[in-house]
């Protein structure tokens, strides 16, 4: 048996006599979908090449279909065997149709329980149910196919404090926002993300190809292609191709996002054809993230993320605020959703406070921030430099194999890292204001982060002998939720100050502990 996590009563719970709930049939389904479309590329891919080879027989078809069957007869034994029940603030689910798994989740060890809906679920009116604990890098229990009814009574025992939100938006409570059509049309054309879609699906279909037999035949296309019209015509093609497969993507993955704030809870609800929703607790954001693209930056135009504890290393997707909102817009928009994370300095107020003392407000996201020195503009460009110099080599000599046109196009390439060298150092910097730490880098987006103080779990900072001798530091602060950030090259004074700033909260929390006592 598997547990979760064990509670001092977890042996009494286990012989609980509440009902247990089955999930939906839909589940039978959803799960035979998602099994068969694991499966489905490299069942395609088999009976393709049993057809060119001419060696598809009644024997292979009868295989696949009992492949089928066994799969459908799996999955349905897996519903009829998974179960779950609450009592007294404890989730137990008990699944397995060989080996019976039983686990048990204490109500004070859940962050978080969040709804999605597949289009599947939309049309039934179920939703899928995802239960996170704290510290967790995925979730515990996914329910797939639950009413909403059924969802809502469960996560308002399991999370009294929750947000009991339905996905009708009139129903939903607090302060609210809406992603203007507008707005989600420019996220689409000026998102970048599309481009590793079209890669990662070209290469697994250039796999298939080749195990088909018909990679040569792709080849042979292209070859005529390029005699008999133009290469440029072909790449502009499939950059406006790449282009509106990101378009399309953004705008059914993020269509119809809402943002929530209710007490101490934020939450995200989006998706046209796969419903999301996502609720964070406040008080487990560790830093903003606010990132520029390259399409982006220059309209002002910035994508805010956080960084939560308990949710583990996931993809960003997961700690998307809010999609896209003008830099200037940005304050007014923290100060009304996430105020906690205004910047707070004491200096000398000498009318009305005690000790000359006054804790002074700053806006929120206004850090200033400082620049590298100047003499470290040389190491960013040799940083970025040096790693292109033997790959512009072995494209050159590989251009001069297969003997290709133009085979000293590649020694463009150190030219454009040598750029991406100057743009990283002069972007990247760093500032303090109060009890709140800015960083700002580039590796392609430009990205600032946001850091209170009280959210840096280590800070770091070390130097090679290179940088020792230039009087040289690099800093790396990590996070609860497992980030971590930095930047090189910073001044061996700055590091100290740094260092300093992280220990004032030290010195504070053991002087507010002797005045207690």
């Amino acid at each position: 048996m598997n547990f979760g996590t064990k509670s001092p009563g977890w042996r009494g719970h286990m012989k609980m006599s509440s009902n247990k709930h089955r999930l939906h049939p839909l589940g039978i389904l959803l799960t035979a979908i998602k099994v068969i479309k694991d499966l489905a590329l490299p069942l395609l891919a088999f009976m393709a090449s049993q057809v060119l080879r001419q060696a598809l027989s009644s024997w292979t078809i009868t295989l696949a279909v009992a492949l089928v069957l066994a799969i459908l007869v799996m999955v349905a034994l897996s519903w009829y065997r998974f179960t779950y029940s609450t009592e007294e603030g404890v989730l137990l689910v008990e699944h397995g149709v060989l080996v019976r798994n039983k686990i048990v989740i204490p109500r004070e060890r859940i962050q978080s329980v969040d709804f999605n809906q597949g289009l599947l679920q939309r049309l039934f009116g179920l939703v899928s149910v995802q239960v996170e604990t704290a510290g967790g890098k995925k979730p515990e229990v996914v329910l797939t196919a639950v009413t909403r009814r059924e969802a809502l009574e469960l996560r308002q025992m399991l999370m009294p404090s929750a947000v009991a939100v339905e996905h009708d938006p009139q129903a939903e409570p607090g302060l609210h926002k809406n992603l203007s059509v507008g707005y989600l049309l420019l996220f689409g054309v000026t998102s970048g993300s599309g481009l590793g879609v079209v890669l990662a699906v070209s290469s697994g279909l250039w796999a298939t190809l080749d195990d088909i037999g018909l990679e040569t035949k792709v080849i042979e296309y292209y070859q005529w292609f390029v005699e008999h019209g133009s290469t440029v015509a072909l790449v502009a093609f499939l950059l406006v191709f790449i282009w509106l497969l990101a378009v399309l993507g953004m705008v059914l993955k993020y269509g119809g996002f809402r943002l929530t704030r209710t007490g101490d809870r934020i939450q995200m609800v989006y998706g046209l054809l796969h419903r999301r929703q996502v609720s964070l607790p406040v008080r487990r954001i560790q830093a903003l993230r606010l990132s520029e693209g390259l399409l982006r930056q220059p309209w002002g135009l910035v994508t805010l993320q956080v960084e939560s504890a308990g949710y583990g290393p996931k993809s960003a997707e997961k700690a998307l605020l809010w999609p896209l909102i003008r830099q200037k817009d940005l304050p007014r928009f923290l100060q009304e959703f996430l105020p906690e994370f205004k910047s707070e300095e004491k200096r000398n107020v000498p009318n009305g406070t005690v000790g000359g003392m006054s804790p002074i407000y700053g806006l929120i996201g206004e850090v200033p921030l400082r620049q590298l020195p100047p003499g470290t503009r040389i190491r960013y460009v040799m940083r970025a430099l040096l790693p292109s110099a033997p790959i512009a080599a072995l494209l050159i000599v590989w251009l001069y194999h297969i003997g290709f046109a133009y085979p000293l196009l590649p020694l463009s390439l150190p030219l454009v890292f040598m750029v991406m060298g100057l743009w990283n150092h002069r972007d990247a910097g760093w500032g303090l204001r109060g009890n709140m730490l800015s960083i700002r880098y580039r590796v392609f987006s430009r990205t600032k982060v946001i850091v209170p103080r009280r959210c840096v779990q280590s800070l770091t900072i070390s130097h090679t002998p290179f940088q020792h001798r230039a009087g040289l530091a690099t800093f790396n602060l990590d996070l609860a939720s497992e980030a971590s950030f930095g930047l090189l090259h910073i001044s061996a004074s700055d590091g100290i100050e740094l260092a300093g700033w992280l220990e004032s909260q030290h010195q504070t929390h053991q002087a507010s502990i002797r005045k207690h006592f």
